[in-house]
């Protein structure tokens, strides 16, 4: 069964909370801007600045996280329960799936195909797709599910920002773990 164990302290200290289904309130739970530490059991879950899934995003992979870099401000959480199976997205080098465009179907280095720092929309047909704001999947993250259309980058700050190396799939697979380039 898959799960994230939040605790308000770093390395695993500190109240404790075992979460097995979305949480779109951390605050009626009284989690809310505090943990600190948290471990993932199973499936992927993703972590949100804002209650209802929505601010800034942070993925994390099935592991034991002692410190957050980012530390007291989740304030949503959601277990990553779609199909992996058939990934693919596309990217658009404009807003509103205009100009150039890519299907991707793996994890890409977009400066080989000549796609760096020029994405400013996208659709995602399958797969769950972690975009990153800079190279080597540092700085924001985007986590964008099936179905998915993202018209602009501009609302979230992430215009022109994807750097080479920085497009990561989720892949189907029992123990949930990142296909490297």
């Amino acid at each position: 069964m898959s799960k994230i164990v939040v605790f308000t302290g770093e390395s695993f200290k500190g109240r404790t909370a075992d979460f097995k289904n979305n949480v779109r309130d951390l605050e009626e739970r009284g989690f809310n801007n505090v943990i600190s530490s948290l471990k993932v059991i199973g499936a992927p879950w993703v972590a949100y600045d804002d209650k209802n899934f929505a601010g800034k995003q942070r993925v994390f992979q099935e592991g034991e996280y002692a410190t957050l870099e980012d530390k007291g401000r989740f304030s949503s959480l959601k277990m990553i329960i779609d199909d992996l199976d058939n990934p693919e997205i596309q990217l658009f080098e404009h807003l509103h799936y205009q100009g150039r465009s890519v299907t991707l179907r793996r994890e890409t280095n977009l400066h080989d195909i000549d796609f760096s720092d020029t994405v400013s929309s996208h659709k995602v047909k399958g797969g769950v797709w972690v975009l990153y704001e800079h190279v080597n999947r540092q700085g924001s993250q985007l986590i964008s599910f099936p179905g998915e259309e993202i018209p602009s980058y501009f609302p979230l700050s992430f215009n022109d920002e994807l750097n080479p190396m920085t497009l990561m799939l989720l892949m189907p697979c029992s123990t949930f773990e990142l296909q490297e380039i």
